[in-house]
């Protein structure tokens, strides 16, 4: 038998195939860019942090420096404690990702917890130990972990 043409049988088999194709893509690509997220946040983070303890040990400012955790922001603040109407607070946003248990996520060195770290002027270590948690908002069976050592190690 000579076929002339296409039928219709084949055209929507063919586009079937294609949407399966790109579903499944589209879905890998999707996971893909949310790994990729939480991990350029928690780099990001890790990097505040770590700029925050050399902030301390150089005693800039003459005093000791902290960074203040909520669930979608940080702020690095200078002194003992977070004043959230201090201008001189530098703030970064979390994109796509959040931070689980953000107000309590470091010891307060007293047996509660509280969201703020202080690393000490010259030394650089802290009391406010903890496991800072990151998730991406859609779901939070992934995770991504930074840990705050009294020592100042931050890992």
């Amino acid at each position: 038998m000579n076929k002339n043409g296409v039928s219709i049988i084949e055209i929507l088999i063919t586009l079937s195939i294609a949407f399966l194709i790109f579903g499944i893509s589209s879905f890998g690509y999707r996971e893909w860019q949310t790994r990729v997220q939480l991990t350029n946040d928690r780099d990001e983070l890790k990097s505040v942090l770590l700029r925050v303890q050399q902030l301390a040990t150089a005693a800039a400012g003459g005093t000791s420096w902290g960074l203040h955790l909520e669930a979608d922001r940080y702020m690095m603040f200078a002194g003992d404690y977070y004043d959230e109407n201090n201008p001189n607070n530098r703030t970064w946003s979390l994109n796509g990702s959040q931070i689980l248990n953000a107000s309590s996520t470091f010891a307060d060195g007293a047996g509660g917890f509280i969201p703020d770290t202080v690393f000490a002027k010259f030394s650089g270590e802290t009391y406010n130990t903890g496991t800072i948690a990151l998730a991406p908002l859609i779901t939070t069976s992934t995770t991504k972990i930074i840990n705050v050592a009294e020592s100042g190690q931050i890992y």
